[in-house]
């Protein structure tokens, strides 16, 4: 059909088509990725950090959010973002960018939250191309699991609840950080988070909340 000819989108479609926000902690990235959508007359958010995801996503409502997965020197990772965005807009579509697109973290992203991923460095055409895709498809996901006990205001995201049953396993930090994908820090930052919402000090005292909280099974 020739473009002359299709129906003119309503002010709305377009509003929502056009807001997207970028986030990476890479300063070129950014820059090269604001000014690639820009180009496509998309209105562009640029978050560096968690904390301006946040900020973000409390002040505007997005159609689409495009963000790297791995963040150096954090204490949380994309998966903790993605885990934010679903929880805030389950309908936004969440495309993913990765520059080792068989590894295991790309596939649980995109098995789990994501909509679709593109391999770094991103190619224009392949950024235009994915964008307009997901947007398109519209496909509402449902929002990540929450893990929630009937007796206490306990919540555990998705990769929180990946530890616990690798704490309960016997795994150590060092093998969780490999099965994860991720630092032994940032592992272990995981570990803190969940010994803070169970209210415990230790692997033995985690595992044991969980058991009686039937978070995990035996």
């Amino acid at each position: 059909m020739d473009v002359s000819q299709q129906e003119p989108l309503t002010d709305i479609a377009v509003a929502e088509k056009q807001r997207i926000l970028v986030v990476d902690d890479d300063e070129v990235t950014r820059i090269y990725l604001q000014h690639a959508l820009e180009d496509q007359a998309y209105d562009v958010t640029m978050a560096a950090s968690f904390d301006a995801v946040k900020e973000a996503m409390l002040h505007d409502t997005f159609a689409l959010v495009l963000m790297d997965i791995v963040f150096v020197d954090c204490s949380y990772d994309g998966f903790d973002i993605l885990d934010y965005v679903r929880s805030v807009n389950a309908d936004c579509g969440v495309v993913i960018m990765t520059s080792y697109p068989d590894t295991d973290s790309a596939v649980q992203a995109l098995r789990i939250k994501a909509s679709d991923y593109l391999t770094k460095p991103v190619k224009q055409s392949d950024l235009v191309t994915t964008i307009e895709k997901v947007l398109s498809e519209a496909v509402q996901l449902p929002p990540p699991q929450a893990h929630i006990s009937a007796d206490r205001q306990l919540f555990l995201s998705s990769r929180e609840m990946d530890v616990l049953k690798m704490l309960y396993k016997g795994l150590s930090y060092t093998e969780i950080s490999g099965m994860l994908g991720c630092c032994e820090s940032t592992a272990r930052t995981y570990g803190k988070r969940v010994y803070k919402k169970l209210g415990v000090n230790s692997r033995s005292e985690a595992v044991y909340e969980a058991l009686q909280m039937k978070l995990i099974k035996r």
